[in-house]
């Protein structure tokens, strides 16, 4: 339990790096690594399935969630990172499905702080970008993983509008 707490740890603390995300989610596909402790033994919905990664779900009944509450939490809050570093970052966990996965967890958590984190989840992964057509977010777009802008030389315009910031 200790080697777990640690990793889990470590995973939350890289993933405050809003500069590393894009790499985290597409490179290191941290995202269903993060979700496989949180995954349990339902059977889920042929459209569930179509797009989540195979080890999510074809585990089957013998899968267990991870048994201590402080590890999923660490677990869930390191989504809810990386949900909060923008919008590409949304889109590709929203194509990964994670939103399947943490549903499932909601369903069957004890914790109150658990679910609420989940739920903070849940409300970055369905809500519709400034932007985008109403209803936009729950639909799954093909395609390949839209790589970040490269980053601002010193010479560029700052932004000080923090909230166009995603």
């Amino acid at each position: 339990m200790i080697r777990r707490r640690g990793i889990a740890g470590t995973i939350k603390n890289i993933c405050f790096d809003e500069d590393s995300a894009w790499w985290l989610i597409n490179t290191l596909d941290i995202v269903n690594y993060i979700l496989y402790p949180l995954a349990g033994p339902e059977e889920l919905d042929l459209d569930d399935k179509i797009g989540l990664c195979a080890d999510l779900w074809l585990s089957g009944p013998d899968k267990e969630r991870e048994p201590h509450v402080d590890i999923r939490l660490l677990l869930v809050e390191s989504i809810l990172l990386l949900c909060g570093s923008g919008w590409q970052s949304r889109n590709t966990i929203r194509k990964q499905k994670a939103y399947v996965i943490l549903k499932m967890a909601d369903m069957v958590e004890e914790d109150e702080m658990i679910g609420s984190r989940i739920d903070d989840c849940v409300q970055y992964l369905r809500r519709d970008e400034a932007g985008t057509e109403e209803g936009s977010s729950d639909k799954l777009v093909p395609g390949l993983p839209i790589k970040p802008e490269p980053s601002r030389t010193l010479t560029s315009k700052v932004n000080d509008d923090y909230d166009d910031v995603d």
